[in-house]
């Protein structure tokens, strides 16, 4: 049940003569992102959301829910031409399968040796490898979607690959490998600072390197003569050589208070616990060949060998050999091992073999036997909050949700008669929370359209990239993709027609967002963007005869509208295939439409002029230009504002009867503040509803069952809207006497408009 909730609203100029007054302002501040036919305004408050529906006329607030851009989500709250569906965006559960899955990184053909998500992250993450077994060239991938996609950071030609990393925070992180090459990032991968370790020592690679801080790491190191451990406390501008190694480290892993461990090639396992200064054998077996070392606790930890894993539940003092499936992994050579909880243990190895235990390792499952193939080696596992983590070579990637479903934001439709939202779906990728965003409706309400997250097509970037959408009641989610896929650029559906047949919105264009327009195929679907040129017959690449992002459409598809930028000296623009594009003039600023009524007659926007000063705002018609809206409302409307102008005038009415925004008013506390306003224009400027003159009259009013209606004029219709816009009644008139019958509409406030042939006039009535 939606909830409720009355806020007091307050109207400029007393001597509006029209039923609602024409400049009504919201005490309680919120943003608002449409408005519909009959006036009622649609918005999130406190930059946060849920979508709310403000009636200025009712004086009713109702929370609709949803998720408003202000939660950091794309989408907006804009009405169909009826009233009843308001396009946004909406918080779902996706379902995530828990099998295991393969992700084969085709672009990146390595030998994958190291993988983590440091400081428990869900989404970003990184891998280190090299390209050859011996003396290939190394690379560092990120991912920032939870392993998803990844995207080179660093790349490598110089026979420098790389055996081992540790990112001890978020942003810091060590990697170490062939010739001798040692680095460091403290910027999350982006530049990296190389490192001696060794000092003078003949180092021929690093094989391990295992941080417990951002200050205190080791790090072990095959010589050409040898093998050492180097410590440091500074996290890397110092080292110093450890004592008592047994042979070339393997694998580290720090447990806590000081120590950590470590597997040699030499069958040994070693335990330091001064913070890896000095070293002491705890097991050996000179036959073993041990690959890898991970503790639960202090106490409880596992090293993996060939067939087998070794296990002590008392701190390293003893240790027991175990097999994992006789017959099954003989001859696996298992290089890593992992807890996700006390009981729930996962190994991997060479070849590609995945096993968990759901016990404690008293029992094991192979956990990856239906997509396995028998080629690549898997080298190492990450295990973070929702996911388990695994690299291997080939490009080979594996990946176990640990959660079933997650809470997303998608796309979505709100239906005012249902007070139900229906999710729209998304093409399946999700970026920080979110897989897709709704931004606008068709007039009609059976399209709405907006962007969603999508697969880069290759592989280049560290994360998806937006593609616009659009979502039909027959058709279903749509990818309009984007013109510049290939590599990488963003594109967005921002508005669309009545009847859907065109959507505008921007393709990124090397940086600067152009204009970008969808056009309808009669097949089903829609045509690829199109940019809006300056110069139809000049260079459609050449990024000054592209126009700006394109914000608005008019009902009737034939007038379009956009953001100004240095293609046109930032001033606000309309388009239409008759005039072409049209600069509106400029009042200061980069200049942009926020949107056009049903026939291009009226044109709201505002002009930005930075952060320090206020925004401009704008209205536009073809008898009058272009016009400050606070010198309209003042000069033209003749209502006294005060020291509170509008700023941002964000929508209009597609009947072009109602503008919305926002403006600020400096009176108000130390800060001043900002104030929600809705603007009824008078009759006569583009638009298409005029009033009946004064004769028509209702009554009773409040009116219990039957109301009656008069006219000198010759009525056609009557029609009742409820308070949310809905048209809930209508009646065919053919007198300037008529009755219509509310008996059956519950109590509270309507709108009952009477139409002659060429005119209309809209009357609150109270039903009782």
């Amino acid at each position: 049940m939606r909830k409720i909730t009355l806020f007091a609203f307050f109207a400029f100029s007393l001597n509006a003569t029209n039923l609602f007054g024409q400049f009504l302002v919201k005490e309680s501040f919120f943003e608002t992102t449409g408005v519909s036919n009959i006036g009622t305004v649609s918005g999130y408050e406190s930059q946060t959301g849920p979508y709310i529906i403000w009636n200025p006329d009712a004086n009713t607030t109702q929370y609709i829910g949803g998720v408003a851009p202000g939660n950091g989500v794309g989408g907006s709250a804009e009405f169909s031409n009826d009233g009843n569906f308001l396009s946004g965006t909406n918080m779902i559960d996706m379902p995530i399968s828990t099998d295991w899955q393969r992700n084969i990184l085709t672009d990146y053909n390595y030998i994958f040796r190291g993988i983590e998500f440091p400081e428990s992250q869900d989404l970003f993450g990184y891998a280190v490898g090299q390209s050859l077994t011996y003396n290939g060239n190394g690379i560092v991938l990120r991912t920032t979607n939870g392993g998803q996609t990844w995207g080179a950071m660093w790349v490598d030609d110089q026979q420098r690959g790389l055996e081992a990393m540790s990112f001890p925070t978020f942003g810091t992180g060590y990697v170490g490998g062939f010739n001798h090459y040692f680095a460091k990032t403290e910027n999350a991968g982006w530049d990296w600072t190389e490192l001696n370790p060794g000092g003078t020592d003949n180092v021929y690679k690093y094989t391990a390197i295992e941080f417990a801080d951002d200050l205190n790491g080791v790090v072990g190191a095959q010589l050409e003569d040898g093998a050492a451990v180097y410590l440091t406390a500074d996290g890397g501008q110092t080292w110093t050589a450890a004592s008592g190694l047994a042979a070339i480290p393997y694998k580290i892993d720090y447990v806590g208070d000081g120590i950590y461990f470590l597997v040699t090639n030499g069958g040994d396992i070693q335990k330091s616990i001064d913070f890896g200064a000095t070293w002491t054998t705890v097991y050996a077996d000179s036959n073993a060949l041990l690959l890898g070392i991970r503790f639960f606790n202090s106490m409880i930890g596992i090293a993996t060998a060939e067939t087998n894993i070794i296990k002590t539940t008392d701190g390293g003092a003893t240790w027991t050999s175990s097999p994992i499936v006789p017959g099954v992994t003989d001859g696996v050579l298992w290089r890593d091992i992992a807890w996700e909880n006390n009981d729930h243990l996962i190994l991997v190895g060479t070849p590609d073999v995945i096993f968990e235990s759901f016990d404690a390792g008293s029992t094991w499952t192979w956990g990856n036997q239906a997509i396995f193939n028998g080629d690549p080696a898997l080298y190492e596992i990450a295990v973070t909050p929702t996911s388990i983590q695994v690299c291997g070579s080939q490009g080979n990637f594996y990946k176990k949700s640990l959660i079933s479903s997650t809470p997303v934001a998608q796309m979505a439709r709100y239906s005012v008669e249902n007070d139900q939202w229906t999710d729209l779906g998304s093409l399946g990728f999700q970026v920080d929370g979110t897989t897709s965003g709704g931004f606008n409706i068709s007039g009609d309400g059976l399209t709405v359209v907006g962007n969603s997250w999508a697969n880069p097509s290759n592989g280049n970037g560290t994360s998806p990239y937006a593609h616009a959408v659009a979502w039909s009641a027959t058709e279903g989610l749509m990818d309009l993709g984007s013109l510049h896929a290939s590599i990488n650029r963003s594109s967005r559906a921002n508005a669309v027609n009545n009847d859907a047949s065109v959507v505008v919105g921007y393709q990124d264009f090397n940086g600067p967002w152009k204009s970008a327009v969808w056009r309808k195929n009669p097949e089903g679907g829609y045509f690829p963007n199109e940019y809006i040129l300056i110069d139809p017959a000049g260079d459609p690449t050449d990024e000054y005869n592209q126009i700006g992002e394109c914000s608005a459409v008019s009902g009737d598809g034939n007038w379009i509208g956009g953001y100004g930028d240095y293609a046109n000296a930032d001033e606000p623009w309309i388009w239409s295939e008759a005039t072409g594009v049209i600069n509106l003039g400029t009042l200061g600023g980069a200049g942009r439409v926020s949107a056009i009524n049903n026939d291009g007659s009226v044109v709201i926007g505002w002009f930005d002029n930075g952060f320090w000063d206020p925004q401009v705002p704008f209205i536009w018609t073809p008898t009058e230009g272009l016009q400050n809206l606070n010198n309209y409302i003042t000069e033209t409307l003749g209502y006294t504002m005060g020291n509170s102008p509008v700023y941002i005038p964000n929508n209009i009415s597609e009947n072009g009867k109602y503008i919305v925004g926002w403006g600020y008013d400096p009176t108000v506390g130390e800060w001043g503040d900002t104030f929600t306003f809705r603007l009824q224009l008078p009759d006569g400027l583009g638009v298409n509803e005029v009033a009946l003159n004064n004769t028509v009259s209702v009554y009773p009013n409040p009116v219990k069952d039957i109301l009656n209606i008069s006219s000198k004029e010759l009525i056609s219709n009557v029609q009742v809207y409820n308070v949310s816009g809905q048209q809930i009644l209508t009646e065919k008139a053919i007198n300037t006497i008529t009755k219509i019958d509310l008996s059956s509409l519950s109590s509270g406030v309507y709108f009952v408009k009477t139409s002659s042939a060429n005119a209309s006039k809209t009357i609150k009535v109270i039903k009782q």
